[in-house]
């Protein structure tokens, strides 16, 4: 067993131990699982030898098939080199207002698809809500990403990636023995390697920057190419999950339904049929708590995966726990999800509103909540992926009715889910079919006012 193999069983291992550190012990080191949202601030402050380094060196190799010249070169300065780089692209600013406007134009296109399609021949067609939310991310964030020739464009490809997704942990532990991740990888990478000869015109400066590092490191041709696939690991697979279990979240609760549809269409929405109807982003993020709290409480509630620590030298950690050198620290998304300590009495609750901050109260602080992991190391994806979600959920809700082709909605929202993904959000195991009604009075033309990043 490996620390990689405990993703998802914090919260089994906290009322186990019912302390707020514990340790699990292997054969050749330990693992120390922390189950306190007050030791957050203590991990930052212990950056320097409580690092998440070693893990960007052993997802460049597992994951993106490092050779030995470009593993070592994850050794040395690379992973900082790249860090500045993610974070000058998609820090608010140009490069992210570029991202948010090709995400956006992209989303209204699947947006529009989906409700052109929702009937053949005057029959409603059967959704596969799952299937459709890992599309539509995969499209809109290829698009901004990588521009309108991106790698995704074949349907095979993306079929391939979400496929390559239940193998992770196995190529972490070396054990997929028949091979056939690996064969779902090379699909992604063949269409990588050949995006990446040349870059089109509309790609990023995400991309064109991530390519520029590695190519001043020394990293070859073909290897650029495969580790530029890694970044979709964190986007893709974190994205639509997150985006189907929202959709299921609203659309289950009626009351809800109906007042996240108050506040966008008071707020965020002007036009008409006849003249259009635009989406002001600007004022989604700013002035639509509710919708916000909504999905930042979906992740919180639906979390399992853990964000990893490597001990470099030997640790006081808040003055009374040594974590020595050579061992892992785990710190669980759902165990600190999951804390009355911090949450309070309902902390196993959905509350759509608990983000939302009261007049003389506080929201619930961000510093326990942790779905783009904690400072020092948050994902530099976060303003992104926080601003597609908002966008494709908006559009959904506004624009459309959806209901169960079966079933009803309580038999879903528990459904067993995938814990062979390495997303922080897992998918259920089995999609569920919906039927899609464009709502009339909103029917017509839609078009998004993105703004600057620096306004939100």
């Amino acid at each position: 067993m490996t620390p990689e193999s405990l993703l998802g069983y914090g919260l089994n291992f906290r009322e186990a131990a019912g302390t707020e550190m514990y340790m699990v012990g292997f054969l050749h080191y330990k693992v120390y699982m922390s189950a306190s949202s007050r030791l957050l601030p203590f991990f930052q402050k212990t950056a320097k030898t409580l690092s998440f380094r070693p893990f960007i060196e052993l997802t460049a190799h597992k994951f993106g098939d490092a050779t030995p010249e470009t593993h070592n070169l994850y050794r040395g300065t690379l992973p900082d080199d790249l860090g500045r780089s993610l974070r000058a692209s998609l820090s608010p600013g140009p490069h992210l207002d570029y991202l948010n406007h090709q995400m956006g134009s992209r989303a209204l296109v699947e947006l529009d698809k989906l409700l052109e399609g929702s009937q053949i021949n005057g029959q409603r067609r059967a959704i596969p809500l799952l299937a459709w939310s890992r599309y539509t991310v995969v499209e809109a964030t290829s698009y901004a990403i990588y521009g309108e020739k991106h790698p995704f464009v074949k349907r095979e490809t993306v079929d391939a990636f979400w496929e390559w997704q239940n193998y992770l942990v196995s190529h972490l532990m070396g054990l997929d023995i028949t091979g056939k991740g690996y064969a779902l990888r090379e699909k992604v990478f063949k269409e990588y390697i050949k995006y990446c000869q040349k870059l089109p015109d509309d790609a990023s400066h995400l991309m064109s920057e991530h390519q520029r590092v590695l190519r001043s490191a020394g990293v070859s041709d073909t290897d650029k190419a495969k580790q530029a696939s890694i970044f979709t690991i964190a986007s893709f697979a974190n994205s639509a999950p997150t985006l189907y279990w929202t959709t299921m979240e609203i659309y289950s609760r009626p009351d809800l339904l109906a007042e996240v549809r108050s506040d966008l269409e008071a707020y965020a929405i002007r036009g008409s049929k006849e003249k259009g109807f635009v989406l002001d982003v600007a004022a989604l993020k700013a002035r639509c708590a509710l919708i916000v709290s909504v999905i930042n409480e979906t992740q919180r509630t639906r979390q399992i995966n853990s964000s990893f620590r490597k001990v470099l030298s030997d640790t006081v950690l808040d003055g009374k726990y040594l974590l020595k050198k050579g061992n892992f620290i785990q710190v669980p998304g759902d165990v600190i999800h999951s804390e009355r300590a911090f949450w309070g009495d309902t902390a196993g609750e959905f509350n759509p509103h608990r983000f939302i901050k009261r007049e003389g109260g506080q929201p619930s602080s961000a510093s326990g909540f942790i779905a783009f992991g904690f400072a020092p190391y948050t994902c530099p994806a976060r303003n992104f992926a926080t601003t597609e979600l908002l966008i494709l959920v908006a559009l959904m809700v506004v624009r459309a009715d959806i209901s169960l082709v079966r079933g009803k909605w309580s038999s879903y929202m528990g459904a067993p889910v995938n814990t062979s993904e390495l997303s922080t959000v897992p998918s259920p195991k089995t999609d569920v079919e919906v039927h899609v009604q464009v709502r009339e009075e909103w029917a017509g033309e839609w078009s998004l006012q993105t703004g600057e990043s620096g306004e939100n």
